[in-house]
């Protein structure tokens, strides 16, 4: 078994080869890197630095690093390369990776490389260039294996081995009627044990999966994983075969979509899918994190108004601010806990909106276990650090109202986001946070009033 490479000291031969402008060992040493590995180390680097090193591969090579750096780096190498390189490296891609590519082009740049790729590649790309953004017609791939319903495996065979090189994937084969329409699919491994002369339309698997170019990418990926599907049927509204998605397409929507969503939960704009930590400008990390933090900043502002409210009430048992913390913590984290799993329910079509009652009784049941064995809890410690029964019992409803609201709160907001139409995931974690907070210092401070007679 080969050791895995060890990217750092990878990193380290390259950058010493670039100062020493010892070209001869650099060429050397970036045709040895796997090209994942080499976009990794190439995005590290300075512009200069990248433009040097890309500047060295092969064509082949060239178009594989391109397609496993972000779409960022993979735009910038583009762009600083003469036209006519950078279009012999797009042509060697897929349709759907250049498409990806020349998305966000600027339109006189991207005309250009268009118009220098060649033909056929060229028209391939701006037929997906269509499609909306982050649907199933971006990530459309029409190398696939066609065979007619009055095949037999023998046909199909002799046809495989014509085109197996030009097929982005080959573990099922479509069947598609005289007018190009899907009507069926045949796993590889069917053909490869069934007999010559038998008929495919005896052995394919009639109505099979499939969605229109326009589907949303996420929805795409939803049923790739769902279905353990290798490739996806893309098909018009008159069920005419288009072309497949591929499941190296769908794990990158994966890591994409995951990465929008955690990006969402830390109250983060999001922006390009692929964008990595480096290439992010700093000026637009911070345009993207200075919108969210400005509305958690006056949110949290409700906080201190509930403490000016209370105010008296505090000044007459100065150990309630003891406890705050620990209730307002409790508070925060429970419903970021409630908000996180549903929003992953969601994701995964586990919740619907049909079952918002439902939802809401268990997030009632599980908010009253948890407030109970809280709150015994609460109030052993409230009892140690301050020794007086009634603010301890008072330490120990507030914990369980507050886990009990909480966990109501982090289900009712994302179930009415989906309701009106919005992501879930923008209902982030810090903003549920910072809502509970609020209330559940009101309803801590509303509790001390009434069981202290304040």
């Amino acid at each position: 078994m080969t050791a895995p490479l060890d990217l750092d000291l990878l990193e380290q031969q390259v950058r010493a080869a670039l100062e020493t402008e010892d070209i001869t060992t650099l060429r050397e040493l970036v045709a040895r890197i796997y090209p994942p590995d080499l976009a990794d180390i190439i995005e590290r680097l300075d512009d200069e630095d990248q433009q040097r090193v890309f500047s060295l591969l092969e064509l082949s090579q060239a178009a594989d690093v391109l397609d496993e750096a972000s779409i960022d780096t993979a735009r910038e190498l583009i762009g600083q390369m003469p036209v006519e390189q950078a279009a012999d490296i797009l042509e060697e891609l897929d349709s759907d990776d250049a498409a990806a590519i020349l998305t966000e082009d600027v339109p006189e740049r991207q005309n250009e490389l268009l118009a220098a790729m060649a033909p056929e590649e060229a028209a391939d790309v701006r037929e997906l260039l269509r499609y909306p953004p982050q649907s199933a017609g971006r990530l459309l791939n029409d190398r696939f294996v066609a065979l007619r319903e009055s095949d037999t495996v023998a046909d199909a065979m002799e046809r495989l081995r014509n085109i197996v090189h030009d097929a982005a994937v080959i573990v099922y084969l479509y069947v598609l009627d005289q007018h190009d329409r899907l009507i069926g699919t045949v796993s590889l491994r069917r053909l490869l044990v069934d007999s010559p002369n038998r008929p495919i339309i005896e052995l394919m698997r009639p109505s099979p999966l499939a969605v229109q170019p326009e589907t949303d990418q996420e929805e795409v990926a939803r049923m790739v994983a769902r279905y353990d599907l290798a490739a996806l049927p893309v098909v018009d509204g008159e069920g005419r075969m288009l072309g497949v998605v591929t499941v190296d397409d769908v794990m990158d929507v994966l890591l994409e979509e995951g990465t929008e969503d955690v990006l969402k939960f830390g109250a983060v704009a999001q922006g390009q899918a692929d964008e990595t930590y480096f290439t992010t400008p700093i000026v637009a990390s911070v345009r993207r994190r200075i919108v969210w933090l400005l509305f958690l900043f006056v949110a949290g502002s409700i906080t201190a108004n509930v403490l000016r409210l209370f105010e008296t009430e505090l000044e007459q048992v100065v150990a309630l601010s003891f406890f705050i913390p620990l209730l307002i913590g409790t508070g925060g984290n429970t419903g970021a806990q409630t908000v996180s799993t549903l929003i992953r329910a969601m994701a995964l079509n586990e919740v619907r909106l049909r079952d918002v009652w439902r939802v809401l009784v268990r997030e009632l049941l599980v908010g009253i276990i948890l407030g109970v064995l809280l709150a015994i809890i609460a109030f052993g410690r409230a009892f140690l650090e301050v020794p007086m029964a009634s603010l301890a019992i008072t330490v120990a409803l507030s914990v369980m109202a507050i886990c009990i609201w909480a966990n109501i709160i982090g289900a009712m907001v994302p179930m009415a986001a989906r309701r009106v139409g919005i992501d879930p995931a923008l209902i982030s974690a810090p903003l549920i946070t910072t809502l509970v907070d609020a209330s559940g210092l009101a309803i801590y401070l509303l509790i001390a009033k009434l069981l202290l007679g304040l």
